[in-house]
């Protein structure tokens, strides 16, 4: 399946299938030259492929110097502390300078022993998160997350050259991705206004699916309803079970807690939507229905009431559930795209107060004395999102849920996308993006 991000390459910057050196493909983590054209001006710039040939991560410390003087400029500093380890800065519009970027390097290739991950990145003060690669001071940012996160389009004018279009907003068009088979990638798809039902983009919107820890959104609406209609309140102190306790501290567990701690409901909603707290999900629906197998009969009756047909819910938070069968048998909650659509829908119109958990990057849980960041990456990477779920099990893949406002002739729309089976968590985030992206403009336009 690793194969097929390799279409997110080709697609988005103009069939880019570079036939670099034999040497550059070596080995995964290799470090050679490509250069970058801007006009007249070629720069050589150090890059990464990952897994196949035409995955490209580039050095944004080089990629300065190649975009210094352009519209598109842009500084690259960072700072390290023993306690934090490495940030990195962008700022755009300033001039790289000595420091940040352009400096002489050895156009020999050479393998660097590197790990994928979310390093901190700051794009004109504002957190990102993206994944990337680590050479020492030097950051290497895929080429499809600089296109996004500098809105450029990339292309390939020779076999081993990038040109960069700083005067060209980066925005593919969904339909010529789906034509192209980039949507392959993922299970299912759907985009539109979910204050009016519109639809823009759909894939395979029908079928259900493994939906992951989007279930905690069913268990929040769960719980606002018991909240308005008085059977429960935000304040009210939830008692932690053993079983909640012992899923803290399993693999499955995100904030260890222990048997007999009372938490506010409120905390625990909290950390259930943005840490995706699976054992904040079992304390709430214990604590609302006495057992979390009468919480899921209730999730299950819900469902049919909002004529969500395609829902099957078999826990509260997401994880699977085996059978005791002499040979495992396993269930996972599902639902189809088109049906999480309205239920976020549903959730936005009815409890729109989830955005005020949901659009947080960061929150403090006092009781439990824990930060917890925001687990959307959108959050982070698109002004104006507000939620609202992210979610992953080996079998569900990479899924999210995400929420926009707009104004459209006066009046406010939510857009809400849908992405469910994501093959990988860094394409879950870069598709996402590109789509919300083409709505804005689409919609509004």
């Amino acid at each position: 399946m690793r194969t097929l991000r390799l279409i997110l390459t080709l697609l988005l910057t103009a069939s880019l299938l570079l036939a670099l050196p034999a040497a550059a493909f070596a080995d995964d983590g290799e470090v050679f030259a490509v250069t970058v054209t801007v006009g007249e001006k070629a720069t050589p710039v150090r890059a990464l492929q990952d897994a196949y040939a035409g995955n490209l991560y580039l050095s944004l410390r080089d990629l300065s110097a190649a975009l210094s003087g352009t519209a598109k400029q842009f500084r690259y500093n960072y700072m390290y502390s023993t306690q934090d380890g490495y940030s990195f800065f962008i700022h755009p519009g300033l001039e790289a300078d000595n420091e940040s970027g352009g400096s002489a390097y050895s156009t020999e290739s050479r393998v660097a022993y590197l790990a994928l991950q979310r390093h901190k990145l700051y794009v004109d003060n504002q957190e990102r998160k993206y994944y990337s690669y680590r050479d020492g001071s030097n950051l290497f940012l895929n080429l499809t997350d600089i296109e996004l996160m500098l809105d450029l389009t990339v292309q390939a004018k020779s076999e081993t050259e990038l040109r960069f279009l700083v005067d060209q907003p980066f925005r593919p068009d969904p339909q010529t991705l789906r034509e192209d088979g980039y949507f392959e990638a993922f299970n299912a798809i759907v985009l539109g206004d979910a204050t009016n039902g519109k639809l823009l983009f759909t894939s395979q919107s029908s079928r259900s699916f493994p939906i992951a820890s989007l279930t905690k959104l069913m268990t929040y609406l769960l719980t606002m309803e018991a909240v308005e209609a008085g059977q429960a309140n935000l304040s009210d102190r939830v008692r932690i079970s053993e079983a909640a306790s012992a899923l803290s501290k399993s693999a499955d567990g995100i904030i260890k807690m222990e048997a007999g701690m009372e938490l506010p409901l409120e905390e625990l909603l909290t950390a259930m939507l943005l840490a995706s707290s699976n054992e904040s999900a079992l304390a709430i629906a214990q604590h609302l229905s006495g057992s979390e197998g009468a919480f899921v009969q209730r999730m299950n009756a819900r469902a049919k009431e909002l004529g969500l047909k395609s829902a099957e819910f078999y826990t509260v938070h997401g994880l699977p559930v085996y059978l005791g069968e002499s040979v495992p048998i396993k269930h996972q909650n599902r639902m189809s795209a088109s049906d999480l659509f309205t239920l976020c829908g549903y959730l936005l119109a009815n409890y729109p107060q989830i955005t005020q958990i949901t659009s947080r990057q960061y929150a403090k849980l006092p009781t439990l004395d824990y930060t917890t960041a925001n687990s959307n990456p959108m959050v982070f990477n698109l002004p104006g999102v507000t939620g609202l779920k992210t979610g992953n099990t080996n079998r569900a893949g990479y899924c999210l849920s995400v929420s926009m406002p707009l104004t459209v002739e006066g009046e406010e729309h939510n857009l809400v996308l849908i992405l469910l089976g994501a093959e990988s968590v860094d394409l879950r985030g870069q598709a996402a993006e590109i789509l919300l992206r083409w709505a804005k403009e689409a919609y509004k336009g």
